[in-house]
């Protein structure tokens, strides 16, 4: 079967970054507190996070890469590197733009909060459905095992509900 050319470019080692920089933020997210943290201070401390993120998962392909193939990285293979983290960033600078829409007073602190979560879930739905049709499920078996694997992201959004945040 022929996979199609979005879910070719979305490479499993761009998906990795993408899906693990969301998961970093969404948990910077649901710990960061409406209360206590204004609008500026949620989307400065997403993009460090974000930029953290993307910035260390350069550095381990980086080291892996080296490690593994026993020789120093191409530059093909710094730019696929770069590439990569691109991925991982985007995925994880997301919810910092409701912050930004907060600061900038477009928007109401406690929405840009709900969005930036839920976004973040959604985010991690996506990714878990693009893998289930790269490795050919049917559309309602990815769509299943999509929603199985966001459980965590919702988990996380609810835990800290739970914790009356």
């Amino acid at each position: 079967m022929r996979i199609p050319g979005a879910v070719r470019f979305v490479t499993a080692a761009r998906a990795g970054h993408a899906v693990y920089g969301s998961i970093i933020v969404l948990a910077v997210v649901t710990g960061l507190d409406e209360v206590s943290a204004s609008a500026r201070e949620a989307f400065v401390g997403v993009l460090g996070a974000a930029i953290a993120v993307a910035l260390s998962e350069m550095y381990a392909d980086m080291i892996g890469a080296t490690i593994r193939e026993r020789r120093a990285p191409s530059r093909s293979e710094y730019r696929e590197f770069v590439v990569d983290m691109a991925f991982g960033f985007g995925a994880a600078i997301f919810p910092a733009f409701f912050f930004l829409l907060a600061w900038l007073e477009a928007m109401s602190l406690g929405h840009a909060f709900t969005i930036a979560e839920w976004s973040g879930v959604g985010i991690l739905f996506g990714y878990g459905l693009v893998a289930g049709r790269a490795a050919n499920l049917k559309l309602a078996h990815a769509l299943l095992w999509a929603s199985g694997l966001t459980l965590c992201g919702i988990g996380l959004v609810e835990l800290k509900k739970a914790a009356g945040h």
